[in-house]
């Protein structure tokens, strides 16, 4: 039992640092085609605005924020899309 423990608590712990990793800009593309791939809704306006953003972010370290707010809204989106493809039949 304490062998399952301390290994889950430092995940716990861990987790959100390696969420909280700065993203490159150098991956910009990549999130450009991700995010066109979404349905339309409000997370996905939201990642496009954030994407927007951060094509005209002035430095590499406002640039990554603005990819991670990518991230997070077009994560919830692609959630969406996917709780909606398993309501279809």
């Amino acid at each position: 039992m304490r062998a399952f423990v301390l290994p889950a608590a430092l995940l716990a712990f861990l987790l959100p640092s390696v969420a909280s990793a700065a993203i490159p800009c150098s991956d910009l593309p990549q999130a450009e085609r991700f995010v066109q791939t979404l349905r339309p809704g409000p997370n996905t306006r939201a990642a496009q605005r954030h994407l927007e953003a951060a094509r005209h972010a002035s430095s590499q370290k406002r640039c990554s924020a603005e990819l991670q707010q990518v991230d997070k809204y077009a994560r919830r989106s692609a959630a969406a899309d996917k709780r909606q493809a398993q309501r279809k039949p």
